[in-house]
């Protein structure tokens, strides 16, 4: 059903966008409104209360730019949980073309729901407009990622290093004597699995200051994105892309940083100074692992 609506009765922070919203094209699309260019209704589903933007997201923007206050809609009932789905559609085929990567995490969404998930990859493929064979991919990255030991699914997350309980002290038994022996009160196992040795132990324990720097560049750059989709003018000069890729950047060195692990050429041996993989401090980044050979590893 086609009305006019209140453009303060659009909400547009349901996760129903799917990409970030491009300033320069708001402008475009704002300048072709003054000049006589009638644009398509955008699409709301409503369920009664709220009002969420699936498809338009420019053409509203471009409206609030103007200080317009209603702006044409496609309404339909149904829930935000509707709405989200549908926008995993929009953009498909037409309007401004979606930025590279977007329909990667739009894939990634629905397999990590417990109802899209079940859906065949064909249908995933003909819903976000993407091909078969695209979305075949990213199923079999998902699951390469979830067979490597301490990586978690999502894509791009850092590696996680396990730390495992150990008694404090164990009998050991030589004779007819039998003492306890001390033991260290944890285990670390590296990225891949292998025990840290104790002298390196507290660096691999240290990971979590980078994990935390990690989701505090995440937390920074969700803050900026909602305020932009809300239409927040204090956010007015930021460009979410470039500042989407430079926090990217960021993220890649500090994950690249953790110490992923223990050196496969020298062992951690603690009397190797001249290691050039690991410059003698026994332990090496993700980057250096995957470029050594199989047969150290």
């Amino acid at each position: 059903m086609k009305k006019q609506l209140p453009l303060k009765d659009i909400r547009t922070d349901g996760k129903t966008q799917q990409r970030p919203v491009d300033d320069t094209v708001v402008a475009r699309y704002a300048a072709m409104m003054k000049d006589g260019c009638v644009f398509p209704p955008v699409e709301i589903i409503t369920d009664g209360k709220s009002n969420f933007l699936w498809d338009g997201a420019h053409r509203y923007f471009a409206h609030l730019k103007r200080d317009k206050k209603y702006i044409e809609v496609n309404i339909k009932e149904g829930t935000q949980r509707d709405a989200i789905y549908l926008s995993f559609s929009a953009n498909k085929t037409n309007a401004f073309p979606r930025q590279p990567g977007t329909a990667k995490e739009i894939i990634k969404k629905i397999l990590k729901d417990s109802e899209w998930s079940k859906m065949s990859q064909h249908d995933i493929a003909r819903h976000v407009g993407c091909t078969q064979q695209y979305v075949h991919k990213i199923v079999k990255e998902i699951d390469e990622a979830i067979q490597q030991p301490g990586c978690q699914i999502e894509s791009g997350s850092e590696p996680e290093n396990k730390v495992l309980p150990r008694p404090k002290a164990v009998k050991v038994k030589r004779g007819d004597a039998e003492y306890e022996m001390q033991v260290p009160e944890k285990k670390v196992l590296d990225s891949k699995g292998k025990q840290v040795p104790e002298h390196l132990v507290k660096y691999f324990e240290r990971s979590n200051e980078y994990r935390q720097m990690i989701r505090e560049l995440n937390v920074m750059l969700k803050t900026v994105r909602d305020g932009k989709d809300a239409g927040d003018l204090f956010y007015r000069f930021i460009k979410i892309e470039n500042l989407t890729a430079e926090i990217g950047n960021v993220k890649r060195i500090f994950r690249f940083a953790l110490p992923y692990a223990v050196c496969p050429y020298c062992g951690a041996d603690e009397n190797n100074a001249e290691c050039r993989a690991c410059e003698g401090c026994g332990f090496v980044n993700e980057l250096t692992y995957r470029a050594t050979p199989e047969d150290l590893k």
